[in-house]
C-alpha cells in the first residue's frame, strides 16, 4: 500500500523533459545531410531554451530534473554547434571548387 509520501514525491519539470527529447531531436537531425542542418537549429536552440528553464522551475520549487534540464540543454547545443559547423564546412568547400 502506498503512503502519502510516496504519492506526493515531485515530479520534473515538463520543460526539462521537453528540454532532453527536443535535444535527441536536435542531435539526430544534425547528423542528417542537408536538411537536417536547417530543422536541428530551431530544435536545438529550442532545447537550450525549455532545458534552462526546466532547470530553474526545478531549483526554485525544489523538485528533481535540474540533470535532465542541464542534459537537454547541452544536446541542444552539441547540434546547433554540430549544424553550424556542417554548414560552414559545406560553404567553405563550395568556395573551394
Amino acid at each position: 500500500m502506498m503512503d502519502d509520501d510516496e504519492r506526493a514525491r515531485p515530479e520534473a519539470p515538463r520543460s526539462a523533459e521537453w528540454a532532453v527529447a527536443l535535444g535527441v531531436a536536435a542531435l539526430v537531425c544534425a547528423v542528417l545531410p542537408v536538411v537536417g542542418d536547417w530543422i536541428a537549429v530551431p530544435v536545438g536552440v529550442g532545447a537550450v531554451a525549455l532545458g534552462s528553464v526546466g532547470i530553474r522551475v526545478a531549483e526554485r520549487d525544489g523538485r528533481p530534473g535540474i540533470a535532465r534540464g542541464l542534459v537537454g540543454a547541452m544536446l541542444g547545443l552539441v547540434a546547433v554547434g554540430a549544424a553550424l559547423f556542417s554548414v560552414a564546412a559545406g560553404l567553405g568547400h563550395a568556395d573551394a571548387g
